[in-house]
């Protein structure tokens, strides 16, 4: 997964890809799909902490790139952070 956001990322800005991002079509919105269903399982539990880790290191690094502060992308970040800020406490 986390392969997948830096590649969207970096696409984005570098070869321009918001130039071919509409309503019918956004590698986003598969992302936004995997990251629901990565919410699900840590929720279960069902989700090894050592991943959970290294998922939350390189979400973490996300935030930091210029696709994500200037433009939102990938938005699937913006709904872990969502789900962080409202579940603080326990991840």
């Amino acid at each position: 997964m986390l392969e997948v956001l830096e590649s969207l990322a970096y696409h984005f800005v570098e070869d321009e890809h918001y130039n071919y991002f509409d309503d019918m079509y956004s590698p986003d919105y598969v992302c936004q799909d995997i990251m629901e269903t990565i919410i699900e399982a840590v929720k279960s539990e069902n989700f090894p902490v050592e991943e959970l880790r290294r998922l939350k290191d390189g979400l973490e690094k996300l935030k930091q790139t210029e696709a994500y502060e200037d433009y939102g992308v990938p938005y699937a970040l913006s709904v872990w952070e969502k789900f962080i800020h409202n579940h603080w406490y326990r991840y």
